[in-house]
């Protein structure tokens, strides 16, 4: 499967900063972003990055057929995570963890992960994952 060079170049910002909209009016946080509140209506809208925000694990499924060219990626572990501060709701997959290890309100943070790569010549498209959050070890 080949992704062309303009519809990724346009995306970005949404797929690398994990850019959503918050309503200036309810206050409500929506992902992915949308110039009206999904949840009021009102077109008072900021853009606001929930890279650097950590979410809580609502719910998972797992994706045991996949698209020509993800083959390999199977099975695919999708979650719905809320983030803590600004109760964004975002689906994404998840990854370095298993699904056993997986659990309602499971704390997780938002990583980069290499999508594909369109061969030696061609562009490797990246995308957010959660990962468990890392226990320090201090």
């Amino acid at each position: 499967m080949r992704i062309s060079i303009p519809p990724s170049w346009r995306t970005r910002i949404y797929r690398y900063r994990l850019t959503a909209t918050k309503c200036k009016k309810c206050g409500r946080a929506a992902y992915p972003p949308s110039n009206i509140c999904r949840y009021c209506g009102s077109r008072e809208v900021e853009f606001i990055d929930l890279i650097d925000e950590k979410a809580r694990l609502i719910t998972w499924t797992i994706i045991y057929s996949a698209m020509e060219g993800f083959e390999e990626k199977r099975p695919v572990v999708l979650g719905i995570l809320e983030t803590v501060n600004t109760k964004a709701r975002v689906m994404a997959p998840l990854t370095d963890t298993t699904p056993e290890e997986l659990r309602v309100g499971l704390m997780m943070e938002p990583v980069l992960r290499r999508i594909i790569n369109e061969g030696g010549h061609g562009l490797i498209h990246y995308g957010v994952s959660y990962r468990p959050l890392l226990k320090s070890t201090s």
